[in-house]
């Protein structure tokens, strides 16, 4: 499989008022779940875009690129990641607030990778969610991203390149912006 995990793990996160990727979900830090899953799965390679302070709390053999200005926006984590990636081959871009992600999930959005196309999950209402593949032929449309930007804008500048793959474990693509958002994935946890 030619196809490069991406772990986007330099984001200040704003909403949340602290750095909520160093939040424990089953005693360790809620990124080390994204790491851990990207880990076990037959990556040709792995990378984590982060700051000092999440790679200091975990353990990963990602080749680790680091985001020395993250106030920029998240278009420079994408481009720092698409740079330490092979020009062949899909990229695959995962969030680190994402502790329930699952491999089923990410098996069926690498399955319906076809080498030309965006592949993402949707949920139930039919929304978007990540991680996102984008097929080796947006590489340049990436490395042009400036702000904070990420792949929607590319999803929506190249619409008819979309592919949805439906998840039916609404769970692996929940995703923690706030207090209230934490709070919920570590019940789902709990209850496991």
């Amino acid at each position: 499989m030619h196809v490069t995990a991406i772990v986007l793990a330099a984001g200040l996160s704003r909403r949340m008022g602290e750095q909520k990727l160093l939040l424990p979900i089953d005693g360790v830090p809620m990124i080390q779940h994204t790491l851990d899953l990207i880990g076990s799965l037959p990556f040709s390679k792995r990378i984590l875009v982060t700051v000092p302070e999440v790679a200091e709390a975990v353990q990963t053999e990602a080749e680790i690129v680091f985001n020395p200005t993250p106030e920029l926006g998240q278009s420079l984590s994408v481009r720092l990641g698409v740079l330490a990636a092979p020009e062949s081959g899909s990229l695959l871009f995962f969030t680190g607030d994402q502790p329930l992600l699952d491999a089923p999930t990410i098996y069926a959005i690498l399955a319906a990778d076809d080498g030309e196309s965006i592949v993402h999950p949707i949920d139930a209402d039919g929304q978007p969610k990540s991680p996102t593949l984008f097929a080796p032929r947006f590489r340049e449309a990436l490395l042009a991203l400036q702000g904070d930007a990420g792949g929607r804008q590319i999803r929506q500048q190249f619409p008819e390149a979309c592919r949805e793959v439906r998840i039916e474990n609404a769970a692996a693509l929940l995703d923690v912006d706030t207090s209230a958002e934490y709070e919920k994935i570590k019940k789902v946890r709990e209850r496991r």
